[in-house]
């Protein structure tokens, strides 16, 4: 990277078509992205969401394109500061989580990438897998190292310019809220099924030429990205049990995660050292827990970026003051060196608050 830059990273704002969440993060980001981003100057400016930035699971292509604009048309203070930013040259980066994996279709990415800069459409990029800045940071939603959430060819309808998606267990579940529980049952053992045939197929030469040419994307070596995709696995014979557990808490209103670095965001920070490419910071979401932590046995430091929806897990200080949002800034200075880490946005106070000072 040439220059000094500073990236903005937030994820888990789940937009929809409807704005009926109480905290109402579409109408706090235009203030976040006008006073803390576009007030930057002297700068190569990044803002990355790290995935669930928009409500589109289980849609065919068609809907997917007609509810992405009706999402951006709902929350339009946001598409306008969006726009904005892309106009003011701020570089705009959507990963794609498992809420809106849609994203990864070349279509709906393409679509994307023309409302919210039109004049200059690679302003606005789409990162189908995870992004990656060498020697700086790791991105990525964090879905695929859940069982439940991941896809394992995810890479497949980006490097192929196709529009297929195989969606996972729990997305199958969700796509059949009016049948009979047998019924949805069934879409989610043909899932499962599925999830096991692809785990399969990637680890076969024609998903290797996908991986090759997402290595040129990522700026990696093509062993690296082919042992991160490997990295987790879909095991029906545990995931299942999991699910089981998870609904059984979810309906006593409990969580199974806890507050401690997932073991897998190690697996990936110490997987880039291994092959030479290790980055300082290790940024993702899903959780829904904002954290700031170190990393077991190697030197990236992680952060969750939390959410910024109502759906506040983490015992932060999000948890207990519904205006305090989350996300991560890092600098990164001329020689390399990067600083920054896990703050706290106040739209009334005006200021990024660091995590200390709660």
């Amino acid at each position: 990277m040439n220059g000094a830059a500073r990236w903005w990273l937030l994820s888990d704002l789940h937009l929809g078509v409807s704005d009926d969440d109480p905290r109402r993060p579409s109408a706090v980001l235009p203030g976040f992205l006008r006073r803390e981003v576009l007030a930057v100057a002297g700068t190569q400016r990044h803002v990355a969401f790290v995935g669930d930035t928009f409500e589109l699971v289980g849609l065919a292509e068609d809907e997917s394109l007609a509810r992405l604009e009706s999402i951006l048309a709902r929350h339009l203070d946001t598409f306008r500061a969006l726009e904005a930013c892309a106009a003011r040259g701020v570089q705009l980066h959507f990963v794609c989580g498992n809420h809106d994996v849609e994203l990864a279709r070349p279509s709906v990415a393409a679509r994307l990438s023309a409302l919210l800069s039109p004049g200059e459409p690679t302003r606005v990029r789409v990162h189908p897998w995870f992004l990656h800045v060498p020697h700086v940071l790791v991105a990525e939603h964090g879905h695929q190292h859940h069982a439940l959430h991941r896809i394992p060819e995810v890479l497949r309808s980006a490097v192929n310019g196709t529009d297929e998606l195989n969606l996972p267990p729990l997305a199958a579940w969700n796509a059949h809220p009016s049948n009979s529980r047998l019924s949805r049952a069934g879409a989610v053992a043909r899932s499962c099924l599925a999830s096991e045939l692809a785990e399969r197929r990637i680890r076969e030469p024609a998903y290797d030429e996908m991986l090759q040419s997402e290595s040129f994307r990522l700026a990696l070596d093509e062993a690296a990205v082919r042992d991160l995709a490997r990295l987790s696995r879909f095991r029906t014979v545990s995931a299942l049990p999991r699910a089981a557990t998870r609904m059984v808490l979810a309906a006593a209103g409990r969580r199974t995660a806890g507050e401690e670095p997932p073991a897998a965001a190690g697996r990936v920070a110490r997987t880039l050292e291994e092959h030479g490419s290790g980055v300082a910071w290790y940024v993702s979401g899903h959780t829904h827990r904002a954290l700031e932590s170190e990393l077991e046995a190697c030197t990236t430091r992680y952060v969750n970026t939390g959410t910024w929806c109502s759906d506040v897990r983490g015992r932060g200080p999000d948890r207990r003051d519904r205006r305090a949002f989350p996300y991560a800034v890092i600098d990164v200075a001329r020689d390399g060196s990067t600083n920054g880490g896990l703050r706290y946005w106040r739209p009334d106070g005006g200021s990024a608050v660091p995590v200390s000072e709660y």
